[in-house]
Order: C-alpha cells, then structure tokens, then sequence
C-alpha cells in the first residue's frame, strides 16, 4: 500500500475558522501535524496509512437526491465540522447532511485485506469507495468506531472515497453526551461528522481483531484472549511478552481459541498511579492466508471492592486500600470541541492533574480517541469511564443504549488504566429500575475486572458497587454501608473568570463563584478540608469538578484554553495530600448538635463582649434557626426559614453542655448554611471565620487545638454574628465531635 496522495488540494490553502478561544497547540497545528501517529497503540501493525489531513467537503438538505456536484471547500479531518481547527466552524442543523471527500492511492494490495477505520463519526454514516458503499448498513454511533473492508471496492493506484454523515445532535435518541443545539451551562456546541482519525491497514484474511486481558497478579499470571476475524482451521497464534527493557518476560501459544493464553510472568511489576508499568506484546497468528504480526501492551494490576480494617467497604488496587481522587475530566477543547488539538495536548492535561496530585479522573459523558487511554495508562491515572448518555424516550432508546454500552466495554476492555464504569449519571437516559438495575448487574457480571458505579448521582436503586452522591459545593458523602461502597461522584464547581480566558464575556457559570484567585482558593482549601474529614469517616473517592472551564462554565481548575493554573498545581497537590493523609484515619462521631435550634438573637449591633459566656444577653430576642430571608427562601431550597432576618446584621448566641473531656476530641466541625461572612466564637475565643457565603448545608472543618483551648465540660456559649449585604440572608449551624478510631 502506497503512501497517501491529495488529489484536489494542498496543505497551504488551510486556515483555522474563528474561535472565542486557542490552546498553544490549536494556535501551531498544521494538516502536516493533524493527528499523525498510530490511532490504536494497543492494536498496532506497521503497514498502515493516515487518512487524516484535508478532505472536500459540501452540506446539502439531508433529502438531498444526489450526491454534490461541486464541493464547498476544505475540512481539516479529524476536526468536526463546527470546531475552528476544521476549518470549516460551521454549525450543522439536523435537517442537513455532511458530504466528506477524497481520494488514496492503493498498490501490491496482493492477497490481503484492506480495511479502512473510522474511530468516531457523529452520528450516521455511510461509506462510498470508486462509487460502491462499502457499509453493509448504515453506520449508527457517534461514539464507537467503524470498520470497513473496502478490498473489493479498490483498485490499483488512485481510489476515490465518499462519506455521507447526517448528526442529528439532541433531536434524536442517539448518544450525544453534553452536545446540544443551544448551547449554555453544563451543555455545550454540537460536534458533528468525523471526530476522529480515519485511517487504513493491511491484514491477512485471517487477523486479529483486538483481544481481551485479565490478570492474576497473586499467581503472577497475564490472560489474554484472542479476537479474531476469519477461517481459523489450521492456524496456530503466539503471544510473546517483553519487559520496558525489551527483555523478553513470558510466552504462550494458543491451545483453545475460546481460552485465554495463560503468560506467566516472574516476579511481576504491577500498573498503578504511583508505577505505571506496561508489558509489550508481540503477537504472531499464523494461517494458511498468512501471518499478522501485531503489537499490543497490557497493565497487570487488580481493582475490588472489600473491607478495610474497620469493617468498612472501600477501593483496594492491588490488595492495597487507596483513596481515589480526581476531577470530572470531560475532554472538551475551545478550538477541536471533542477532539483533543494533538498528542502534546493530551499529555499537558494528564501531567496537570498528575503534578496536581491526584491520582484518578473521570471522564465524563465521552469517548475519548484511543491514544487518550494509553496515554492514562502509560502516565498512570485511574479512570473512571462514564458511558455517554443521550436525548429522547428512555424506554425507546433502551436497546441502541445496551447494545452500545457492551460495545464501549469491549472496545475499552484491554486499557488498565479503567478500573470503574459509569453507565448512568444523574439519571439522563436512565430508565425506571428494572431496566437500570438490569443494565447494572448485568456489567457486573459481564466485565469483573473492574467496578461498576450505581448511577453517578441522583436516582440510585441499589444496585452497583458504589453508591455515588453529587453534592455541590460540598462535600458530602452516604453513610457507609455493609455491601458498597460510598463515593462522591461530583462536587466542588468553584467558579471563577480569568479575563481574556473565557469563552463568553459576562456569561461565566458556576456553582459558587468568586471574583479573586485568593478567595476562590480560599473556598476550595476549605472543600478540601472537609473533604479530609469524610475520607476519614469512610468515604473512599471524590471527584472534583472539574479539570478545566468548558465554554460557558467556568469551574474548571484551568481556563477553557489551558494557559492559565488558577490556583498552582503545586499548591493544590499540598491541599490533596491532606486528603490522602486523612484516608489513612478513621473518625467516629462523638457528638452532634442538631441545626434548626433555639438561639438568642438581636439585629442592633451589641456592645463590647457580646461574644463572651458572661455577657447580659435577657434583652435579646429568642427565635429558631435558620434566620434568613424572603429572597434566600425563594432562591435556596435548602434555606429553612423559621426566623425572620432582614437587615445588614445579625448577632445570636446559645447556651449549650458539653459532657465530655475537650481533649477526647481528635477533631470538630461545624454543620453551617451562611450568607454571609460569619465568625464564631466559642466561650469568647475566635474559632472559625468565613467570607461570603456557602450555598447550603455544608461540614466546614475546626482547628481541633483552638477548639480543645474553648471548649469546656460543662456549659459553654456559642456566638456567632453575621452580615447581609444584598440578596439572600441566611444562618444556621452545629458543632460536631469526633474522636480516632484507633
């Protein structure tokens, strides 16, 4: 097979299409640099071509009667069509159709096969070579890959190829992700057509077609079990090992091919965050059409659900407990949408959340090209994999979502780096409980060399290894539970704009914001506090969201265009740290206040030492926590008004008795719902501050050393005052005791 030939254009008529922002990798790509590598290192062979680079391109009426005429101009492959590194950025409606063209050159074809792949085209696409469709059926997924064998289409030298795309974006039941018509916060620009590499290969007849892996790490044992297309009488395959030196580890021939060969390795490394390591595969399949010679990788490591020392159920890798951390990683760029600009830029994300001390992402509601994963698992991170949902009648689009679900699985099967599947999150495109809950166990048992989340948040019905709260800003967490494990699937969402960063002035989106890096950082240093504690109490993973701003949100730990790191990696792996130290301890709850309690109040400002435990406070008022207003009532459900407080200020105070020693207290926090910038103080003595406000109920962590010096066995005094500057006014609180689980 010859190298490839443009037949109609030249690499200098491109220009990238205009955009509200470019990474530095968008801002140097060329076609000679589009996507240049081997789509597929797990699947490897090195007879293939490229077919990335400038194709024609023409959008009719998706009732068009024929094929153009004329085309339009370029599209850089493998960009979809609204991205500005298409060139193109244009906006395709679900009444138009997507008309892709160009041509290869084929020669010394001899007896192989050519085939011709497709790793992402949104959504419906036909292919055409010299005229004749080579899909037996319309290709129906935007999300998984196509495979085409086009050797009886083609012919020696130049060979013209067609495709045909209709997207119908989130008008349909197809898996669209977070692709909408009408774009605004959590839901983005519709990415339409191809989206990723389209190349070609040589193969015998008779060839691999992909593999699955498992491992032993106890017995030091790899299993890997053979896919393959074609006549197998006669044919023998052998798989040989080889260490990071090329060493030559373990080797194992075929006996059964509906058995996995069995490769013992001595002494093996095992794949995790902290050791990355891969085994290189050689694999030989030898029929009587010829033999494939192809390489492929694997990762030997064990990922379970069990108990840890405390009864409690928790993430083991490697029969070692470890706390998953990470963000929502959603893998949307402001100049390729879906599709990352390059290799580097891929790398660059990883290596952030890498440095910044986390150890796990989740990617969310999306595919990712198949270099992504091996990138993860070459660097070392966990991924949990979400399954991208769709639009429309969940019961109508229950089969096309089954059916694609296994298909993500066993295309995904052989990456180490996934430990955990997330077939739904918050319950979009999530059927009523017996189908989900079929859906769930079914997974479980179809794939256990992983875990299975029980929906990410929201209507979860118990099913699942993980029961997974969303809580924003939180944190918060389920109680622990004797057969799953309690994970925090999402939380956080910290807004904040970096001028000359954003995808749209004046539109910037998040769950909280602020409008400074200090006090932004501020609130997540608090997050993650508090985010110590319950990894202490039990909880075993979280997810941060999220890595990056995405269009119009503006919750990400870096801009949309990678080039600002709001708060420092190195300043937030300190912060994560704590986090992973707190994992290592277990607190149990000592005592705990109730909120909605009885307190002292005034709305004029108090004289000198209405904070101390003597001050005169019979003049005041009495009324029952929460103190807010009409406006936080309308704008908060979680405000539970029972006092009336609307003006600038508020001062409360409570008595309350303490009848253990202070110094049994290994830790504290307080249970608070503010608007805004309270301090408290116990007995007199400062014990916590808080700028602004908080967006409900939250577990905000105590010094534990100034607590131990306030509080006293017996009675004590509590006080707090508040402000109001405008909006919602809202307070309430309660302490909390805990004491190590030695």
């Amino acid at each position: 097979m010859s190298a490839m030939t443009f037949s109609t254009v030249g690499f200098a008529e491109y220009k990238t299409a205009p955009a509200p922002l470019m990474t530095v990798w968008g801002e140097e790509m060329t076609p000679e640099t589009a996507w240049p590598l081997h789509p597929r290192p797990n699947l490897e062979r090195s007879n293939w071509q490229n077919l990335n680079g400038l194709w024609d391109y023409a959008v009719t009426p998706i009732n068009a009667p024929e094929q153009p005429k004329t085309w339009e101009g370029k599209v850089l492959v493998p960009f979809a069509m609204e991205s500005a590194l298409s060139g193109v950025g244009r906006k395709i409606e679900p009444n138009e159709a997507i008309w892709y063209h160009r041509s290869f050159d084929v020669s010394n074809l001899d007896a192989e096969r050519l085939l011709l792949h497709f790793d992402g085209v949104d959504f419906r696409s036909q292919v055409f070579v010299n005229g004749k469709e080579v899909t037996d059926y319309p290709h129906e997924s935007g999300i998984l890959p196509l495979t085409v064998d086009v050797t009886d289409a083609v012919k020696e030298g130049s060979n013209d190829l067609l495709v045909y795309v209709w997207d119908p974006t989130d008008t349909w039941q197809n898996a669209t992700g977070k692709q909408v018509l009408k774009p605004g916060g959590i839901m983005y620009t519709r990415t339409s057509g191809i989206w990723q590499p389209v190349w070609m290969e040589t193969v015998p007849s008779t060839y691999v077609s992909g593999y699955e892996v498992d491992s032993n790490i106890e017995k030091g044992i790899a299993y890997v079990k053979l896919k393959t297309v074609g006549n197998l009488k006669g044919a023998q395959a052998s798989i040989t090992v080889r260490d990071a030196n090329g060493k030559k580890v373990a080797s194992g021939k075929i006996s059964d091919w509906e058995k996995p060969v069995e490769l013992k390795v001595k002494a093996p490394q095992l794949w995790s965050p902290d050791n990355p390591y891969l085994y290189d595969m050689d694999i030989a399949l030898k029929s009587s059409a010829g033999t494939d010679h192809v390489k492929g990788y694997f990762g030997m490591r064990k990922i379970e659900m069990r108990k840890d020392n405390n009864g409690i159920q928790k993430f083991f890798l490697n029969n070692e407990q470890i706390f998953m951390q990470g963000t929502l990683d959603q893998g949307w760029w402001p100049d390729g949408l879906l599709t990352p600009p390059s290799e580097e830029a891929m790398l660059f994300d990883i290596q952030f959340l890498k440095n910044a001390g986390f150890n796990m992402m989740r990617k969310h509601i999306k595919i990712e090209p198949m270099r992504y994963y091996y990138l993860c698992d070459k660097m070392g991170i966990l991924l949990w994999q979400d399954m991208p949902s769709g639009p429309g009648d969940v019961n109508a689009r229950y089969g096309m979502y089954r059916r694609e679900l296994k298909q993500m699985v066993d295309y995904l099967q052989p990456i180490p780096s996934i430990v955990v599947w997330v077939p739904y999150n918050e319950g979009w495109g999530e059927q009523e409980a017996f189908k989900a809950n079929a859906s769930l166990s079914w997974l479980m048992e179809y794939d256990k060399t992983r875990l299975v989340d029980g929906p990410s948040g929201w209507t979860d019905h118990g099913v699942g290894h993980i029961k997974d709260m969303h809580n924003y800003p939180g944190p918060g967490m389920f109680d622990v539970m004797p057969n799953r494990i309690s994970a925090l699937g999402e939380f956080g969402g910290l807004g904040l704009a970096v001028p000359g960063h954003v995808w749209a002035d004046n539109k910037g989106w998040g769950y909280v914001s602020d409008n400074t890096v200090e006090a932004s950082f501020e609130r997540y240093s608090a997050l993650m506090k508090r985010l110590s504690r319950l990894a202490s109490q039990g909880l075993a993973g979280s997810v941060y969201t999220q890595t990056t701003d995405v269009e119009v949100e503006i919750n990400g730990l870096m801009t949309y265009d990678r080039k600002v790191d709001k708060y420092g990696a190195e300043n937030l792996k300190k912060l994560h740290t704590k986090v992973y130290e707190g994992a290592t301890k277990s607190y149990v709850l000592k005592a705990a206040q109730p909120i909605a309690q009885e307190w002292k109040y005034t709305f004029d400002q108090p004289q000198t030492g209405w904070e101390k435990p003597d001050f005169n406070d019979s003049s005041w008022k009495s009324g029952k926590a929460g103190f807010g207003n009409d406006v936080i009532k309308k704008d908060n459900p979680q405000a539970q008004v029972n006092t009336v407080w609307d003006t600038k200020g508020i001062w409360i105070r409570r008595e309350f008795n303490c009848d253990f020693d202070p110094n049994t207290a290994d830790a504290a926090a307080l249970k608070i719902f503010f608007d805004e910038s309270p301090v408290l103080y116990l007995n007199g003595i400062e014990i916590a501050r808080f700028s602004k406000w908080n967006a409900g109920y939250a577990s905000e962590e105590i010094d534990v050393e100034l607590l131990r010096k306030a509080l006293r066995k017996g009675k004590n005094v509590l006080a707090v005052s508040a402000t109001n500057e405008s909006g919602g006014a809202y307070i309430d609180l309660a302490l909390e005791f805990m004491e190590e689980k030695k």
